[in-house]
């Protein structure tokens, strides 16, 4: 446990720009979900903008706790083998899929706002708020995968597997072992 207090980053959310951004990504996709939830009526085509809202939750949450705990800088030893899993290449992946699924979703939801524009308050009240929360969605998503890409050594999107995130700067480093000689040579865009 000391370990893990050693390596916290309590500050994780206060750092621009990846902190602030991941936990808007966690916070947007917790409203949108709630937002369904008290929604009158769901129309058809929404249950996309749930799976992709539930699935960054999910993975917001494992991944804003691997940050906070510094777990993402850490090699794991499993079964006698160093295990080091690349938080920014995962990180670049799932802002991938975030960004095209929400801006699917985005229109969905605001097709179904200019249905709702004929029934009750409520369900226009809660379709507006479902279309401004999936396009902010959208946009951090978006920026993240815009910072992820320019953080990839030489523009190679495999090269974000040497790639650890802080709060507010992308770190290139040879592994578990620290900072690489092509980490001197090819410095990582400060963003």
């Amino acid at each position: 446990m000391d370990v893990l207090r050693a390596n916290t980053d309590q500050h994780f959310f206060m750092q621009q720009p990846y902190g602030v951004l991941m936990g808007a990504q966690m916070i947007l996709s917790l409203v949108i979900l709630i937002l369904f939830f008290f929604a009158p009526f769901l129309y058809e085509g929404t249950s996309l903008a749930i799976l992709v809202s539930s699935v960054l939750l999910l993975y917001s949450i494992v991944q804003n706790v691997l940050h906070v705990f510094g777990i993402q800088r850490r090699a794991v030893n499993l079964l006698g083998r160093q295990l080091y899993f690349p938080p920014a290449f995962v990180v670049f992946v799932f802002a991938a899929f975030g960004a095209v699924g929400m801006a699917i979703s985005s229109l969905i939801v605001f097709i179904g706002f200019i249905d709702s524009l004929r029934f009750k308050v409520t369900l226009i009240i809660v379709y507006a708020l479902l279309s401004l929360s999936c396009a902010a969605l959208t946009a951090v998503c978006t920026r993240i995968l815009m910072l992820m890409f320019r953080a990839a050594p030489n523009g190679k999107v495999l090269g974000l597997m040497g790639v650890v995130l802080e709060g507010d700067r992308a770190i290139r480093v040879n592994g578990p072992g620290g900072p690489s000689q092509a980490a001197q040579q090819f410095p990582v865009n400060p963003v």
